[in-house]
């Protein structure tokens, strides 16, 4: 007895096409976005900043191993981001800093004063002393704000940094640098106008 079997094509369903396009594409797809979509060049490598709270010295902010304790290590650090919002929140941790030193000196000098002239002058002019220990003392407070500040600016620029270099942020522009860049609209444009018969 004799049968033929009818002969089978090795087709690949439609149905099976789909998954394997995928598994093949699907890597490719992913390393080309990978390669084209960094917010820097493979050249600068920037590694996170790390950040310690320690009892008595607060915060501390090391790279490698090496202490960022000047204000110029973090100048260096941040220069190849030209970030303008890094370098923004750095400066003004930098300009709160030097406030709340002259401060904190202005306080310290007159809490001096003030306590020094209490205990050896004669009760009938203690007044004026009285006056400088506590507005030395209310400087000094003051200069303790400023500090909270400047810390507070420092570790949200290195946070920002961090994310930097991390992978996970995006170098805004510059913004003006003055206000009237703001308003120069172009020159004005005459727009037509119905003519009336």
């Amino acid at each position: 007895m004799n049968t033929e079997e009818p002969m089978r094509t090795s087709a690949v369903r439609p149905s099976a096409l789909l998954p394997m396009l995928v598994m093949i594409l699907l890597p490719a797809f992913s390393a080309a976005q990978k390669s084209s979509s960094p917010a820097l060049s493979n050249e600068t490598q920037l590694k996170p900043i790390e950040v310690e709270d320690h009892t008595l010295g607060g915060l501390q902010y090391s790279v490698d191993g090496r202490l960022l304790v000047r204000y110029q290590d973090f100048e260096q650090l941040l220069a190849p981001l030209r970030d303008y919002e890094t370098q923004r929140l750095l400066k003004r941790s930098e300009a709160a800093d030097g406030d709340s030193k002259i401060f904190g000196l202005v306080g310290l000098a007159g809490l001096a004063t003030g306590v020094v002239g209490l205990l050896t002058s004669p009760s009938s002019q203690k007044g004026p002393f009285w006056v400088t220990a506590i507005g030395g003392a209310v400087a000094f407070d003051v200069g303790g704000l400023f500090q909270t500040e400047a810390q507070t600016a420092k570790f949200n620029c290195v946070q920002r940094y961090n994310r930097f270099a991390r992978g996970e942020e995006q170098i805004l522009p510059q913004g003006p640098s003055d206000e009237k860049s703001l308003l120069n609209f172009g020159t004005a444009t005459p727009t037509p106008s119905s003519a009336n018969p």
